[in-house]
């Protein structure tokens, strides 16, 4: 998941939130009250007015601070992130702010306008517009499941603030999770949407969740990938064991050879393959289950090449195995440098305070 997608998709949470809020309160509502200012945002998405959205919407405030609110929870969340990551990552984030906002303000008007947020418009540049629905699934929220609105309560410090619980389902973390949707009253009497209010805690749940699939994951291909090296090593001195006592220019070397080939090293590539395909994939991983599929593949095509050859010895066939060898091997070093950017640094424990 690029940085990008991830700081941008928590602005996208305002379409679900207020289109179901809108609608809940339609018929219980009294007129200048926090619920009439709801009802008004479920009548303009109906009536596809913006103009009329944006009087009980501030799109921009809300937008800023769940900017701020996603981008701090994204990286609180990572506690072995380190000072100078945290800057770096501040930084770029605050460099891709206004554009990423202007983005999904558009986004959430087009949807307000014609109903779909597929629709909305772009200035014809990729990196200027991404998709609202690809942020959302992208960033989690596009598999939230509406529960219920608790309720709206008036702040008993500030009679112009109150704060609507909106309940929904998260389903990676098989709970629910309230957002504290905040309203305030203007000179006008008028009350408006104008931020999340826990929206950084709703980010760092679901960051959290994530990493802990992510090390599940990671743990689960480890074990697999550690026992089935463990064979490929085995097969490999078993493999010099066999030239070592024979010869390549003997037909029983070569079918001794051919025998390890097919029945050992092909076949414990095909069931690495199956193992690794069985386990459950996070996102974030996608990419690393990928590349060892194609890293299977290439090993299994590489087994089958090397066992042709000890039948038809044609230079052909040998060369393309040790090709299929050589492309694997290559995947391998990008699977490393891969897991080692995903795997979290071990945090050495301080040492021990002498008694004095």
């Amino acid at each position: 998941m690029s940085t990008r997608l991830k700081i941008a998709g928590a602005a996208a949470l305002v379409v679900v939130l207020i289109a179901i809020i809108g609608a809940y309160f339609f018929l219980h509502s009294k007129a200048r009250t926090p619920d009439y200012a709801l009802k008004m945002i479920g009548e303009s998405i109906d009536a596809h007015d913006v103009r009329a959205f944006n009087g009980v919407v501030d799109v921009d405030t809300v937008l800023n601070s769940s900017y701020d609110g996603f981008v701090d929870g994204l990286i609180e969340s990572d506690s072995a992130m380190s000072p100078e990551a945290r800057e770096a990552i501040t930084n770029f984030t605050q460099m891709l702010r206004q554009p990423i906002i202007g983005s999904l303000k558009t986004a959430i008007e087009t949807y307000v306008e014609s109903g779909s947020i597929n629709q909305a418009a772009t200035d014809g540049t990729d990196n200027k517009f991404m998709a609202a629905t690809d942020i959302m699934e992208r960033a989690g929220l596009s598999k939230l499941d509406f529960k219920q609105v608790d309720g709206i309560t008036i702040d008993e410090k500030n009679e112009d603030r109150a704060v609507a619980d909106v309940r929904f389902y998260q389903p990676e973390a098989s709970n629910d999770f309230v957002f504290k949707v905040v309203l305030e009253r203007g000179d006008d009497e008028n009350w408006r949407v104008v931020r999340i209010d826990n929206f950084r805690e709703f980010t760092e749940v679901v960051a959290q969740i994530r990493r802990a699939a992510l090390d599940k994951y990671l743990a689960q291909t480890s074990e697999i990938n550690l026992r089935h090296d463990q064979t490929i090593r085995e097969a490999e001195q078993k493999y010099g064991s066999i030239l070592t006592f024979g010869s390549l220019e003997r037909d029983q070397t070569r079918f001794d050879l051919k025998v390890l080939l097919t029945d050992v090293v092909k076949k414990d590539w095909e069931v690495r393959k199956q193992e690794l395909f069985s386990v459950d994939v996070p996102k974030s991983a996608e990419t690393l289950q990928n590349l060892r599929m194609r890293i299977c593949d290439l090993s299994i095509g590489s087994a089958e090449d090397y066992a042709k050859w000890m039948e038809d010895n044609k230079s052909s066939t040998m060369k393309s195995a040790e090709e299929k060898q050589k492309q694997a091997k290559v995947l391998m070093d990008e699977e490393r440098q891969l897991i080692s950017r995903m795997t979290r640094p071990t945090v050495e424990a301080p040492p021990p305070v002498e008694e004095q």
